[in-house]
């Protein structure tokens, strides 16, 4: 027992290095790159910021220079220097250093969830500095000391908090200039979080941009405060997880059951379908016998469907939810055997695949009444979780418990209503024993 807590105490250790650092610099033909975990960021030798790319999922642009990377009006070619606290092999801040001689900025990254950075401009006379839009001037925002821009297509906003005051649009004068910046997706809890004690102006002025708040939010906000709520009480986003799924389950289980009754109902009155379609040839003889058997039964046949359709909408609400914490699961996201809950791919992923394949082999032999139904559940469920593989393991961990929820109460309930499936044997085609 001992030897196999150290083993573990090892492995933890190991990827704990192995995933310590975050940021790297690069400095090639084209400009300066700072990669963090979810952000590349691209500098000219001026100084400014040319691209900002998304790499959450997919590398995507969401900003591109027109003379708004930080731009200080009249100056000069600079000198350039950077350096960096080291963690394992990369960073976990990093200082960009352009001298202008006399006009001094500098850029400070720091690895973390939210996108943010600083930037710091000291100058021995004012100088004027340009801020980063990443949608039209018609959508810029300035209240005292906050600029705010957006672009409602991509759901990206650049927000800046400055000390000193603003000519207007994105421009800045001062001579001891320091600026908190956010680039990056508008998710709310992520710029409370920046931005705490300004939150109430920053959201009152963004919600004036057209197009960037939806209905949709009226929905997922409420279940995403009610996420993080749980995950107040657990500080585990794996944990987190689960629970949120049971409790959604739990609540959405009177629609399950009803589904399922109605299911295990169609699946009793089967043979007296197959003697109907057998007995009466004529497409409208046999739809009315059908009907007849379904009054007789007491079975509504499109009530199955019905609750499936109601719940489907909700799970997808429930998995963008899953989605919307992604940044949080990269650096507070570690349970039990996974250190990155969003990592992907199939060595962040082979475990949930494994449990992903059993547990639907299990729901075949439970839910089949012959083998070649069960094979065909079996093989779906083969299938359909390397759709999955690609996604971060705390999306996967949810699909996950969802599935093993389902196997749970899929046998409660055909237990409860003495409904058997088939055994392993008669799945293989093995003969009985004894």
């Amino acid at each position: 027992m001992k030897k196999l807590l150290t083993v573990i105490l090892f492995v933890v250790a190991f990827f704990s290095i192995l995933n310590a650092g975050t940021i790297t610099v690069e400095e090639r033909a084209d400009g300066i790159y700072v990669l963090t975990r979810f952000i590349e960021y691209r500098f000219d030798y001026m100084g400014n910021i040319q691209e900002i790319y998304s790499t959450l999922e997919r590398r995507t642009r969401i900003f591109l220079y027109s003379n708004d990377g930080f731009d200080i009006s009249g100056v000069g070619t600079p000198t350039f220097s950077w350096q960096g606290l080291k963690d394992g092999e990369k960073y976990s801040e990093v200082n960009l250093k352009f001298d202008y001689d006399g006009v001094e900025k500098i850029f400070k990254f720091k690895e973390g969830p939210n996108y943010t950075f600083d930037v710091i401009v000291n100058s021995t006379k004012e100088v004027v500095v340009s801020l980063p839009r990443v949608g039209f001037e018609s959508d810029d925002r300035v209240r005292e000391n906050i600029f705010v821009s957006a672009y409602a297509k991509t759901k990206t906003v650049s927000i800046v908090k400055f000390n000193d005051k603003s000519l207007g649009g994105n421009q800045v004068s001062g001579t001891q200039l320091r600026f908190l910046v956010y680039v990056g997706p508008y998710k709310r809890t992520l710029i409370k979080k920046a931005f705490p004690e300004d939150y109430e102006v920053i959201y009152e002025m963004i919600s004036s941009i057209p197009g960037l708040n939806s209905w949709f939010d009226y929905i997922k906000y409420p279940l995403v405060y009610f996420f993080g709520w749980i995950n107040g009480f657990t500080h585990n986003f794996g944990l987190t997880i689960i629970i949120f799924t049971i409790i959604v389950r739990f609540i959405f289980y009177p629609l399950y059951h009803a589904q399922t009754k109605s299911m295990i109902k169609m699946r009793k009155i089967q043979p007296l379908v197959e003697q109907v379609k057998k007995k009466y040839k004529d497409p409208q003889k046999q739809q009315e016998e059908l009907l007849k058997i379904y009054r007789e039964n007491k079975i509504n046949p499109a009530s199955g469907c019905l609750m499936a359709l109601i719940q489907l909408p909700v799970f997808i609400v429930l998995y963008q939810v899953i989605r919307y914490y992604q940044e949080e699961f990269a650096f507070n996201g570690s349970f039990l055997i996974w250190k990155d809950l969003a990592a992907a791919g199939f060595s962040a992923n082979w475990s949930f695949l494994l449990i992903q394949i059993f547990a639907g082999y299990y729901l075949a032999l439970i839910t089949s009444q012959d083998t070649k139904t069960a094979w065909q559940s079996i093989i779906m469920s083969f299938v359909f979780p390397f759709l999955f593989i690609g996604l971060p393991s705390g999306v996967f961990l949810y699909y996950t418990a969802n599935t093993l929820i389902q196997l749970g109460t899929t046998y409660y309930i055909y237990k409860k209503y003495k409904i058997k499936g088939i055994t392993h044997r008669e799945l293989w085609g093995l003969p009985n024993k004894g």
